[in-house]
């Protein structure tokens, strides 16, 4: 059953996740040449000011879902409303707390923009995204409810029908208006709708969590509770000071601008890194049970299968994005969007550093393993901020992206291995650093081959080439990849998943045949 769900999940989610990528391409084209490039620097620098306010609600979340999956699985619904009151308390005092921390942020606002004219209605465009991300927590401890459940997928439905709708209305408006703040009000107004529509579905889908009747949790929960939204709150610091500063220190340094040119690259990077946070994030509960209820030799064999699984997704977006991320920019919205190519290689670099820690990542987080190296981002922030804002100053932009892989390498690059392999899978973490290693290695000689191959071939950045230059980077990824990996346990693991649910018979976790 688990599986079923999983995969249901999983197939849902790529499913919006491409309608969603279409539309976002098309939507931040418009927007562009509606707009310009100064206007969708802003955009960005606000939501990341604003992700590192929501930091007070860190660790509230992900421990709420944690301490939700054992009493979903047997039935314990007092339980399951204690929790959940919680979640709905906290919230509520976590918007109010937020909010006054956003309105605080206003008059401070001009210092953060280096090189740009003074935007108008400045304050009317901030407040209307801290109103966006007001609503944001009007369901949250539903949505914690119905994922923790492994029915994300009912709601997955619901965001697509509702992000469809948004957008070709938000289209409508920049292209008839060309007014960011109707686009901004829009956008508002239909989160709201979405929100409630939410709220309605999970409510009658779990009645039994909607009474009036207090309930209180016990004594060992609320301890466990305590230490882990500690430890994750410092993990979510640590993270931002990772991936949220960076728009900062590039608005502050450089200009508004250029952070613009910055989130072109990373709507592409979003979605490749969407598409494989939906697969592992689908099966994430699965995972929960799962080390709870099977031996370290299971978990560490599901594991390798993920680490495989992870490493082809990630590798080969690597080579692709290598090879066209520069010709589709060009096609897609102008050259003059570009980035120098040696920032693109170190920003490639991080997304492949970050993206090959999924595996761990979700086994360390269902395992509730988050007390244990709680200072690790700290110091890995720490280390990414003061090496960034060193560097911005003398080799600009490189310099803020090279702080974050000097940042990664040193800290949790190997303190989460570490944690993971001894109290997961109870046995040395070097096997895998030489995984990662034959990993890391095969990817550069693709990429290497792959641009040594689109170059000798293919000519021009239209339509065509960028199909031609896709197809040659898939093709020899897929068969040398397939050639190295064929016989080894992950990839016979990963057939017989495929056949399996190819037969309706899915049973990834449960079978014993694995």
């Amino acid at each position: 059953m688990r599986t079923t769900h999983s995969i249901r999940n999983i197939t849902i989610m790529l499913v919006s996740q491409i309608i969603l990528a279409l539309l976002g391409f098309f939507s931040r084209k418009v927007f562009l040449d509606t707009l310009g490039i100064e206007y969708l620097g802003l955009s960005s620098l606000l939501t990341n000011v604003l992700a590192m306010l929501a930091l007070a609600e860190s660790g509230i979340g992900m421990s709420i879902i944690y301490q939700l999956y054992k009493p979903l699985a047997v039935g314990n619904h007092r339980k399951v409303i204690a929790l959940i009151q919680l979640y709905k308390r906290a919230y509520l005092l976590l918007a109010v707390l937020v909010l006054l921390l956003s309105l605080s942020l206003l008059p401070f606002l001009p210092m953060l923009m280096n090189d740009t004219e003074p935007i108008p209605y400045l304050t009317v465009i901030f407040l209307l995204f801290v109103a966006r991300n007001m609503v944001s927590y009007l369901n949250a401890h539903k949505w914690s409810l119905i994922q923790a459940d492994q029915r994300g997928y009912v709601l997955l439905r619901i965001d697509l029908i509702f992000q469809m709708i948004t957008t070709f209305i938000k289209v409508f408006i920049l292209i008839w208006t060309a007014n960011f703040i109707l686009y901004l009000v829009v956008e508002l107004i239909m989160l709201i709708i979405q929100q409630l529509v939410n709220g309605s579905i999970v409510r009658k889908r779990y009645p039994y969590i909607h009474t009036k009747k207090k309930y209180s949790l016990d004594s060992e929960t609320k301890t466990s509770l305590i230490r882990n939204v500690k430890a994750l709150l410092l993990h979510n610091i640590g993270g931002f000071l990772i991936f949220g500063t960076d728009h900062i220190l590039i608005s502050s340094f450089i200009s508004v601008a250029t952070v613009g040119l910055y989130s072109i690259y990373t709507l592409i990077l979003q979605q490749v890194t969407g598409l494989a946070n939906n697969i592992i994030h689908s099966v994430s509960a699965s995972i929960g049970n799962l080390i709870a209820t099977e031996d370290s030799e299971k978990n560490y064999a599901i594991f390798k299968t993920i680490f495989l699984i992870i490493f082809f997704i990630y590798s080969i977006s690597v080579v692709l994005l290598f090879n066209v991320i520069e010709p589709f920019i060009s096609w897609w919205v102008g050259a003059e969007y570009l980035l120098e190519t040696t920032v693109l290689i170190v920003i490639l670099l991080n997304f492949y550093l970050t993206g090959m820690k999924a595996a761990i990542a979700i086994f360390k987080k269902t395992a509730g393993l988050f007390v244990q190296d709680q200072y690790a981002p700290i110091i890995e922030g720490g280390i990414n901020l003061i090496i960034s804002l060193i560097l911005v100053q003398y080799i600009g932009l490189m310099g803020v992206f090279i702080g974050t892989t000097f940042a990664t390498l040193l800290t949790v690059f190997w303190t989460q291995p570490v944690i993971v392999y001894k109290h997961v899978f109870k046995r040395s973490v070097f096997s895998y650093f030489i995984s990662y290693s034959r990993f890391g290695l095969l990817t550069i000689f693709m990429c290497s081959l792959t641009n040594f191959v689109c170059q000798f071939f293919i000519e021009g950045y239209d339509l065509m080439s960028l199909i031609s230059r896709a197809l040659i980077c898939l093709t020899l990824s897929v068969l040398i990849y397939g050639l190295v990996f064929l016989r080894t346990p992950e990839m016979v693991m990963l057939i017989q998943l495929v056949k399996k649910i190819r037969g309706g018979k899915a049973l990834f976790i449960q079978s014993n045949s694995m």
